[in-house]
């Protein structure tokens, strides 16, 4: 580092001098003649072409030459200016080389010469050791990682799009879900996840590309309650507003009790009974929190596992995340829990290892 500032004294100090050196030679030319000079000299060979002519009489002549004459002999004999080129070089070239001594010297009173280069990839490996204190660009960083090594699995591209969303990289999120959806077209819930997304670019009641994200993932599951809320949404903005409750009514009624989602439709539903129509004051979408970040899909799923077990893929799924995101330890409990589920089963298990072999 001390190399580098000096070379870079040293140059600043090479620069000045060529400039002091441009200067003075552009000091030292010999003046060039005042133009003004050539205009009166026009003038005095005009006044004797007119006067040549008989466009002009003697007395006039002699009377204009004089003037001419006095003003060319003025302008003459006014002293050229020299150029104010030398009186400061010294001056010029000790401030260049000053400036990057000062700065060195500056920057080994408060900063770090001593601090090691710090390599992007160095920073990724220790970001992905202690995943838990990552804010949403770090983390972001490293699930492109994850998702580099392993280009077949849906999973690190889900959280991913998840963490481009918090860091405030919409565009980031949409491409990531896009590219998943890529390698699993028929997965309802990525779908889901890019009508959302959609719907968060263009507001609250959505976007044609939105509503026909979640016309979609509908096809594909239609007791999916992501799709069905935003379509009878989407419903109820283009005018029928009956249609979207009653939509709403049958989501709620398949929602469970305890679902935290039941009681905040709930609630639309009753402001929508109440006005007539959608409530034309939306509130800011809900921000999702660090831990939820990092693992809101995979809990959901170990949660909707440990209510209903019987379900192949999704234990499948859960291994798989927990891989993903490094957890060996839930990974091998997954595991065990899945194999004595379907040590019985080998359809089921077949399920189960087909649903893991994404991630291979």
């Amino acid at each position: 580092m001390i190399v580098f500032w000096v070379a870079a004294a040293l140059l600043s100090v090479a620069v000045a001098v060529l400039i002091v050196l441009r200067a003075a030679r552009a000091a030292d030319r010999p003046p060039v003649e005042d133009p003004t000079l050539a205009v009166y000299r026009r003038q005095l060979s005009e006044i004797d072409d007119l006067a040549d002519r008989g466009l002009l009489v003697q007395a006039e002549r002699r009377s204009a030459r004089t003037e001419a004459a006095r003003r060319l002999l003025a302008v003459a004999d006014a002293p050229a200016p020299k150029p104010d080129g030398g009186r400061n070089r010294l001056l010029v070239i000790a401030l260049a080389g000053a400036a990057p001594l000062i700065a060195l010297l500056v920057y080994l009173a408060v900063g770090s010469p001593q601090t090691p280069d710090q390599p992007f990839a160095a920073r990724l490996k220790a970001w992905r050791d202690a995943p838990d204190n990552l804010d949403p660009q770090r983390m972001a960083a490293v699930l492109q990682q994850v998702a580099a090594e392993h280009p077949r699995d849906t999973e690190p591209l889900v959280y991913l799009s998840r963490a481009d969303l918090a860091a405030g990289d919409v565009v980031g999120a949409e491409a990531a879900v896009r590219k998943a959806i890529t390698l699993q077209p028929t997965d309802a819930d990525l779908w889901g996840s890019l009508g959302e997304i959609l719907t968060g670019k263009a507001g609250r009641d959505g976007s044609p590309d939105a509503v026909a994200a979640f016309q979609h993932a509908a096809a594909l599951d239609p007791k999916a309650p992501g799709p069905r809320y935003y379509l009878a949404r989407a419903q109820m903005a283009g005018g029928d507003v009956q249609g979207g409750l009653k939509a709403w009514r049958a989501l709620e009624g398949d929602l469970p009790v305890n679902d935290p989602r039941h009681a905040v439709l709930a609630q639309q539903i009753a402001a929508v009974e109440k006005l007539g129509a959608l409530p034309s004051a939306q509130g800011p979408a809900p921000q999702v929190d660090q831990q939820a970040l990092i693992g809101a899909m995979v809990a959901r799923l170990a949660a909707q596992l440990a209510m209903q077990p019987d379900n192949p893929q999704g234990w499948g799924r859960l291994i798989r995340s927990y891989g993903v995101l490094g957890d060996e330890p839930k990974r091998q409990a997954a595991l065990a829990r899945a194999q004595a589920l379907f040590k019985d089963h080998p359809d089921a298990w077949k399920q189960v290892q087909d649903a893991m072999a994404n991630a291979q």
